[in-house]
């Protein structure tokens, strides 16, 4: 059952986009918990009398979700400001328009900060528990470390489950935050963000984020902004409130009088800008998996049952070491997997068993469409060049190689020619070596075909999701193994999809 908090930050997305609240902003607040949330409708003449009555802190340190958030403002100082703080260092408030605005951005508009209190005085329930983390503590270096990230996938015994989207979800509209290493603050970047491109790559093991920010334009008010190498940046979507993308800046390059160009990765750069050394004796592949994590400072993993073990020395860097373990564990059940890190965690993902949609939402009142709907024509490309048809298992235990099973395709040999692959079996194998040449077989034995395409975005399609593509060059059931989403306005997509098997 929703919370008091949920019902009214949900009414008050509704409203995002109107004018009618303008100059009201606390009959907004009180609107939001008398006709959101059902309770009793308490309002005060303005926002400054409300603050006298109900305020309960004056710190901007972990400001609870769902409370009432009180500024001084410039243009009427004998009425104040308020607004419905909703997490992340967000409120939604009546500025003109409803909008999602950040506190640090309402104090760069001029609004000096008065503190937080329950609108009526009154604390509803969820009250600090909806939302993302807070952002807002401008003391501590690392805050946006602790910002949540969408798409923990749920891993099952064997596949991964993606989550499907919503059809009636709010449009998608996006926040930047930079927090400084040097300063520890956190301050709202959007105003200044142009070209904002997230890049999704099974291929990779790190989310790449990039950017342009505008600089000085000759103006007083103006001036640079002094991103550099190692600070965060956050990318939230304010109309679901999830956070798409985490990560440190990589790379910059520009000028200061004009924009600056930035490249950020996602905490997946632990994986491969580390090289470990390492010694897995029968290990199962999952705890070969942690023991990899924590070696580069990874804590946690997410990850289905795997049945493979690892027995080597390994010296390399630590992604390849990672692939590795996980083509170990492919070569044994024929499912596909790659590596994301999704907050703090490190997750196994399977490609997806089953499909699901992605919507997009242009306008508020408009209705959502599936992105396959509106998609641009697909260019393909099939390829024989990975496609094995004869696949032989020997033991590497032995001083002479001794093949222990085989398997093929007649059809596929008459057609394409022999094509052998070798795989080595051990006594770690948890499967026999006839299982593992089938199962290398029907997972080798495929015509690659690939085909890309340009549609409108959805934040839950990422690489490893499984789609159903019924449109007049290609049908059937396709991996994404890439995406680029364009986070616009409008939010477009790239995708890069794969025949799945």
């Amino acid at each position: 059952m929703a919370t008091q908090v949920e019902l009214a930050i949900a009414w008050a997305r509704k409203k995002i986009g109107t004018a009618a609240y303008s100059g009201r902003c606390q009959a907004f607040l009180a609107d939001a918990y008398a006709y959101g949330a059902g309770m009793t409708r308490r309002s005060a003449s303005t926002a400054n009398a409300a603050r006298n009555l109900w305020r309960v802190s004056t710190s901007r340190k972990n400001i609870p979700v769902g409370a009432a958030v009180y500024f001084d403002s410039p243009t009427a100082p004998a009425a104040g400001h308020v607004g419905l703080y909703i997490g992340n260092n967000q409120l939604i408030h009546p500025f003109s328009k409803v909008r999602i605005m950040s506190v640090d951005a309402v104090i760069g508009a001029g609004y000096a900060y008065r503190g937080w209190g329950w609108n009526g005085g009154v604390r509803p329930t969820g009250a600090g528990s909806a939302g993302v983390a807070d952002t807002s503590d401008t003391g501590s270096a690392g805050a946006l470390e602790e910002t949540s990230v969408i798409h923990i996938p749920q891993t099952e015994q064997v596949w991964t489950k993606y989550e499907d989207d919503r059809p009636n979800k709010p449009p998608d509209s996006y926040q930047y935050l930079w927090e400084s290493w040097e300063t520890g603050k956190t301050r709202d970047i959007t105003d200044r963000v142009g070209s904002p491109v997230l890049n999704d790559d099974s291929d990779s093991l790190c989310l790449e984020f990039s950017f342009s920010l505008l600089q000085s334009s000759g103006e007083q008010f103006m001036q640079p902004l002094k991103l550099a190498p190692g600070d965060s940046i956050a990318v939230v979507n304010t109309g679901s409130g999830e956070t798409v993308f985490l990560g440190q800046i990589q790379s910059m390059s520009g000028s200061y009088r004009d924009s600056m160009d930035y490249t950020c990765l996602d905490a997946g750069r632990l994986l491969t800008t580390n090289d470990v050394i390492l010694q897995f004796n029968n290990v199962p592949a999952k705890t070969a998996l942690l023991n990899l994590a924590n070696k580069v400072g990874i804590q946690s993993i997410s990850c289905p049952n795997l049945i493979s073990s690892v027995y080597d020395i390994v010296k390399d860097n630590a992604a390849t070491i990672a692939k590795s373990i996980l083509e170990t564990v492919t070569a044994e059940n024929g499912v596909p997997y790659f590596l994301r890190m999704m907050g703090g965690v490190l997750v196994v993902r399977s490609f997806g068993e089953t499909c699901i949609r992605g919507w997009h939402r242009q306008e508020s009142n408009l209705a959502a469409f599936d992105i396959l709907d509106e998609a641009s024509a697909p260019n393909g490309s099939w390829s024989i060049d990975d496609l094995r048809n004869h696949i032989q298992v020997y033991s590497d235990a032995d001083d002479a190689v001794t093949v222990l099973a085989s398997a093929e395709d007649a059809t596929s040999i008459r057609r394409y020619g022999r094509r052998t692959a070798l795989e080595t079996f051990s006594d770690q194998d948890r499967v026999t070596a006839a299982s593992k040449a089938k199962t290398t077989l029907a997972r080798l034995n495929q015509v690659t075909e690939d085909f890309s395409l340009h549609c409108y975005g959805s934040d839950r399609i990422v690489a490893g999701c499984r789609l159903k593509v019924d449109l007049e060059e290609a049908q059937g059931e396709f991996w994404v193994t890439r995406v680029s989403h364009s986070l616009g306005p409008p939010h477009t997509m790239d995708l890069t999809l794969r025949r799945a098997t």
